[in-house]
């Protein structure tokens, strides 16, 4: 098991995109809602924390849990 910090090997995203080519797998991670970081050789990097929890994946807070005032408590 790797360490969620661990930063993906570029043979790792090789086989979890399925493509060679930086931009393929820059557009493939994108797609899958994954966030990574552009290396200036436009090779991608992200950590197992972001591939194993994607943002497209993510509860959004809707803040509908949150407590609201009264405002007609006021009058």
């Amino acid at each position: 098991m790797n360490n969620d910090t661990d930063i993906i090997s570029e043979s790792d995203i090789e086989k979890l995109t399925g493509y060679k080519i930086p931009s393929k797998q820059c557009e493939s991670l994108r797609e899958a809602g994954i966030f990574f970081i552009t290396r200036r050789d436009g090779r991608p990097r992200t950590t197992w924390a972001h591939f194993n929890n994607p943002l497209s994946h993510r509860q959004k807070s809707t803040g509908s849990n949150e407590p609201q005032p009264d405002f007609g408590a006021l009058d």
